[in-house]
């Protein structure tokens, strides 16, 4: 014979209040807890800057417009190097620029530096690179070892992607 339990409804009632003002509890806690409230900020701003991203690389440019995009990011990328570079007290800046196809064996990037208006691309491999590295991170090169630079990739990427928005506000204004 099975045997059941019965709960009395006013006793699951009693059970259930305590634990609202439990999870309540919790739930105010995290909220004025400040390292939850910088990581759902940071959480935010990234899902942002990937809705952007994602919205920006759907819109084609025109010929005359990839010219003057391509122009842009060259000029930007020429100035923040020649900054970057002036000062290597954290290392040689590079920037991940492609990745060799076809190359199972090597698993080999470029990573790139723009120096007196030209750009040295140089061969990395992946095992020297930081893990999960995406075309387009900054890293640095410091003592023979590759480090990733996070806040410098976010700002090249948040400023090639300006110069590419503004391109396109420019078309759209155009149009009006």
């Amino acid at each position: 014979m099975r045997r059941f339990n019965i709960l009395r409804e006013d006793n699951l009632l009693d059970n259930t209040k305590d634990k609202n003002i439990d999870i309540n509890v919790s739930i105010d806690n995290i909220k004025n807890n400040e390292l939850s409230q910088k990581f759902i900020k940071e959480l935010t701003e990234a899902l942002e800057r990937f809705n952007h991203e994602e919205e920006l690389e759907n819109i084609k440019l025109t010929e005359d417009e990839e010219w003057e995009f391509e122009r842009g990011r060259d000029k930007f990328l020429q100035d923040y190097f020649k900054k970057a570079l002036s000062n290597t007290e954290n290392g040689e800046t590079f920037i991940v620029t492609d990745k060799y196809e076809n190359d199972p064996e090597l698993n080999r990037y470029k990573v790139t530096q723009y120096k007196n208006n030209a750009e040295y691309k140089y061969v990395a491999f992946a095992k020297d690179l930081p893990q999960d590295i995406k075309i387009g991170d900054v890293v640095r090169k410091k003592d023979g070892e590759y480090i990733y630079d996070d806040s410098a990739t976010r700002f090249v990427k948040d400023t090639i992607q300006k110069i590419k928005q503004d391109i396109i506000e420019k078309r759209k204004t155009s149009y009006e």
